[in-house]
């Protein structure tokens, strides 16, 4: 099975391939941002000196921008949370449809979020957050690119479905 994954992946053209990279190596500086930041608060407690207070607000933006970040680079891998119910009782067209169903409606509502974000990146607002003094709007600039690389995966995913999708299980 893990042969036949590899296989898929490199199936794939070479822009999603980088593209897939690119977002594994921004997902794991987030989680390494986060692991850092987490052990430095930890750490501080026993210091004599006071701590950053900074650090558990960018802990909390960098998990926000992990799950954005990394929305595509699940949905490329069929690792995103669903609902495999149907997966087990359909076959064939019947899935080929579900599929190509869900995937138009995660590329609408990920499109309609993403306007969302683009107008909140794009407002005039002073507002900063409270211990870093992070223009607001900033923060909203990873979760729109996540949410249209997401929709790019699943107008991809549409058209160029994973090869288990809509064939008979060879298990």
């Amino acid at each position: 099975m893990a042969e036949q994954d590899g296989t898929a992946a490199r199936s794939r053209p070479g822009p999603l391939r980088w593209l897939s990279t690119m977002e594994s190596v921004v997902g794991g500086l987030l989680l390494t941002t986060i692991m850092v930041l987490m052990l430095g608060q930890a750490l501080q407690r026993y210091l004599p000196t006071g701590g950053w207070v900074g650090s558990g607000e960018l802990a909390r933006f960098s998990l926000v921008w992990m799950t954005f970040a990394m929305a595509g680079y699940l949905m490329e891998r069929d690792a995103h949370v669903t609902l495999k119910v149907i997966d087990t009782v359909t076959r064939g067209l019947t899935r080929r449809l579900v599929f190509v169903f869900a995937n138009i409606m995660v590329a609408i509502v990920c499109l309609n979020l993403a306007y969302e974000a683009f107008v909140l990146v794009t407002d005039e607002s002073s507002q900063v957050s409270p211990a870093l003094g992070l223009p607001i709007r900033w923060f909203y600039v990873i979760p729109l690119v996540g949410l249209l690389l997401t929709a790019l995966r699943s107008v991809v995913a549409v058209f160029l479905p994973p090869p288990a999708v809509g064939e008979e299980s060879q298990a």
